[in-house]
């Protein structure tokens, strides 16, 4: 089994790159860390390359997930098993084929979404400067799904993810690391992105993100409120193309492997333990 320790990164088509980039710089609170060939690569305060990428696109939405392994006899080792398990590999395992990373494949998961193995994530170091608020990581990605139990099948046998809880039997939360969750499933219709999340410090923080963000015209979608899956705390909004972003903070994390059990919430109350509830959109 392949042993992936974080999901790191997302790259998200953009129709008009220079006002997305403006918006996750400026709004977002992310950090510019290079340009090149039709592509920006942004950062978080942590010690990374980039954790969001832009591509120029005719489309916005969902372009590839990034899943980091410890090694580059990982990332070898990856490609063979993933050959053997006949998973349609689209760059074999080699040197990266994008700026931030050393080596790299790509493959397509059951739903068709790229999916990227990684290593050797570049550290860049460097304060990109203040923002009303700064991002600590990429905390997660929600997926949406036309078959959540084949989409856990696949993360849980290939790059040996584990299930942390379920909101009943149609959105699975998935980790690779002591955070609750950094990969999750929904079920939908059609397959693609959900929403991505990023970790701030506090309340506080996402507090002066609903107030900042209102203060520019930024869209809120939803929150702040509690998620029961999680514990965690959110605000989501809709960026400049209708991608969903979320901040969110007070996220478990599972210490002990030996005492945690999955649990199924109901979900209609305890997808928001504050009773606000998701908008259609999210239902969709």
């Amino acid at each position: 089994m392949i042993k992936v320790q974080k999901v790191g990164r997302v790259a998200l088509g953009a129709k008009d790159l220079s006002s997305q980039t403006a918006f996750y710089v400026d709004h977002w609170g992310l950090g510019l860390t290079e340009e090149a060939d039709g592509r920006v690569y942004l950062r978080t305060t942590a010690a990374e390359h980039n954790a969001v990428t832009l591509v120029a696109a005719d489309e916005a939405g969902l372009r590839e997930i990034g899943l980091e392994v410890a090694t580059a006899d990982e990332l070898e080792r990856a490609a063979e098993e993933l050959a053997k398990a006949g998973v349609r590999i689209e760059k074999g395992a080699g040197p990266a084929d994008r700026p931030g990373a050393k080596r790299n494949l790509r493959l397509r998961d059951p739903d068709g979404n790229a999916v990227e193995l990684y290593w050797g994530d570049d550290k860049v170091g460097e304060d990109y400067g203040r923002r009303n608020v700064k991002p600590l990581n990429l905390n997660h990605i929600v997926l949406r799904t036309t078959d959540v139990d084949r989409a856990y099948s696949f993360y849980k046998n290939t790059f040996g993810f584990r299930e942390s809880d379920w909101n009943g039997h149609h959105m699975v939360f998935l980790r690779c690391n002591e955070i609750h969750h950094q990969l999750a499933f929904t079920t939908r219709d059609k397959a693609g992105l959900d929403h991505v999340a990023f970790e701030v410090n506090d309340f506080m923080e996402i507090a002066k993100g609903v107030y900042y963000l209102g203060e520019r015209g930024v869209a809120r979608l939803w929150g702040p409120g509690r998620h029961g899956a999680g514990n965690n705390l959110f605000s989501y909004f809709w960026d400049p193309e209708h991608n969903i972003i979320e901040y969110t903070t007070d996220i478990i994390r599972i210490k002990d492997e030996s005492k945690w059990t999955p649990r199924v919430w109901p979900g209609r109350d305890t997808v928001d333990l504050w009773k606000q509830g998701p908008p259609r959109v999210m239902k969709e």
